[in-house]
């Protein structure tokens, strides 16, 4: 993959040497556009460094060929990173004053704008006048998380984790079909019940599933929301995300939620069973025996809501797959369940299948969990578009 990033003047301008160290990472040849301003936060020489190729700085200089059209013949996809409010008014105005501007208006493939700013510039009507102007035009955003900010206020306006920007940057290359603004309801992780204050019963799974569902339907144009019970990988900002403990917690945060969803995804892995009781003291008895009981059944209790949407289930089984899982479709009213194994836990790539209610399966071979993300969503498409 080739691509262009181009780098405003931006507080956040330091980020995007992690960008490039990223991209370079994943085998991606890049080419840096520094503004004039820009200058002022990073180097040349640093973009150099870890680019491995020369860096565009100025426009009006004699070289051979002209620069702004061989980049737009060159990348497959130009970033914008961070993208601050005079590149934004200068694009959605058509104005092409230098290089990156000039390279804006003469890129044909996928433009990218991750702006970064404080939070009454990125509220400006002006601003959000001049984002709905390149929006309309088909350009893509991504849009500042809400947190502490360089002023010192907190706000709208921060830029997104690196991360997130890599998974924008695959969906717009991979040519993934848009999610038109539709809802998702996404829960993830683990959950736990008491022993006594100290231990707990729970599992291993680690929200990454979850995570990737988050990203992918964000990156394809839908809204996302997350509720996540404990998990082994960190969560960026700039996810909705309730964050609970317990079985009965997920339960009560998804009904409170699961009316404004067209898309639930069950990921999470909830206890099946908690402690009849919990000791308010910890436990030092030599020998240790608990009484178990069962827990309710999520999706099963969240059935009633479901009105026309769609509701998609997971199930671990390390056998007979497919009849424990066309016993759950029916049972807890899915439309999709994808089945998986207990190696989907720790490893990185993963077989799964995905059930339909129509009872044909989609095969889903040594994928990561991103592209089964983006694999759940693309057989969503199909069945409720």
């Amino acid at each position: 993959m080739n691509i262009v990033l181009g780098i405003t003047g931006s507080i956040a301008a330091y980020k995007a040497l992690e960008l490039i160290r990223l991209f370079r990472k994943e085998g991606a040849e890049v080419r840096v556009v520094l503004t004039e301003s820009a200058q002022h936060f990073v180097t040349p020489l640093s973009c150099q460094t870890l680019s491995g190729a020369e860096v565009y700085l100025e426009q009006f200089v004699l070289t051979r060929g002209i620069k702004h059209l061989s980049l737009a013949e060159w990348g497959d996809i130009l970033v914008i990173a961070p993208a601050t409010a005079n590149i934004l008014g200068k694009a959605s105005s058509g104005i092409g004053d230098d290089l990156l501007s000039t390279a804006v208006l003469s890129f044909t493939k996928p433009v990218l704008f991750v702006p970064a700013m404080d939070s009454g510039m990125w509220e400006n009507p002006i601003v959000q006048k001049n984002v709905k102007i390149l929006k309309d035009a088909g350009f893509h955003f991504l849009e500042p998380g809400v947190g502490p900010l360089a002023s010192g206020k907190s706000g709208k306006g921060r830029f997104p984790h690196i991360s997130f920007i890599h998974k924008k940057i695959l969906a717009l290359t991979a040519g993934y079909q848009g999610l038109g603004g539709r809802r998702f309801l996404i829960s993830g992780g683990r959950t736990e019940e008491d022993i006594d204050p100290v231990r707990v019963v729970t599992n291993r799974s680690s929200g990454k599933m979850a995570k990737e569902l988050m990203y992918a339907v964000i990156c394809r144009g839908g809204e996302a929301r997350g509720v996540f019970g404990g998990v082994s990988i960190p969560l960026p900002e700039g996810l909705s995300i309730t964050r609970v403990r317990i079985s009965a917690e997920m339960l009560a945060a998804l009904k409170k939620d699961v009316k404004w969803c067209d898309c639930l995804i069950m990921s999470a892995a909830v206890g099946d069973y908690r402690p009849v009781s919990s000791s308010p003291k910890k436990i030092h008895d030599e020998r240790l025996k608990i009484s178990m009981k069962k827990n309710r059944d999520i999706l099963k209790e969240l059935k009633k809501y479901k009105g026309g949407g769609c509701f998609i289930g997971f199930s671990l089984e390390d056998r007979e797959q497919l009849k424990y899982g066309r016993r759950k479709l029916h049972e807890k009213g899915l439309d999709f369940i994808v089945l998986n194994s207990s190696k989907a836990i720790a490893d990185d790539r993963i077989d799964a299948r995905i059930l339909k209610k129509d009872g044909s399966v989609v095969k889903c071979t040594g994928l990561s969990k991103w592209e089964l993300a983006n694999k759940i969503l693309d057989e969503y498409i199909k069945e409720f578009n």
